[in-house]
């Protein structure tokens, strides 16, 4: 179902943006900041409450470097 999916793909998400943000040195605040988002929204994305806009996702790997696909990979 897709619903699994979408469980497995936020799970992804959030330890990717964690584990690039932690790399990078970056905060919650620091990344939402430079990205242009709310800090509260990296908070919700690494807890997998969030369902980020495409949007929202470029932001977020352009800021950490890496391509959008990226941070949903395994």
């Amino acid at each position: 179902m897709w619903q699994s999916e979408l469980k497995e793909l936020k799970i992804n998400l959030s330890e990717n943006v964690r584990v690039l943000r932690g790399s990078q040195g970056l905060s919650q605040e620091q990344l939402a900041f430079d990205a242009g988002v709310d800090r509260t929204l990296v908070s919700k994305i690494e807890r997998t409450i969030a369902n980020p806009t495409l949007e929202v996702l470029t932001k977020l790997a352009v800021v950490l470097g890496v391509p959008v696909a990226r941070l949903l990979k395994p």
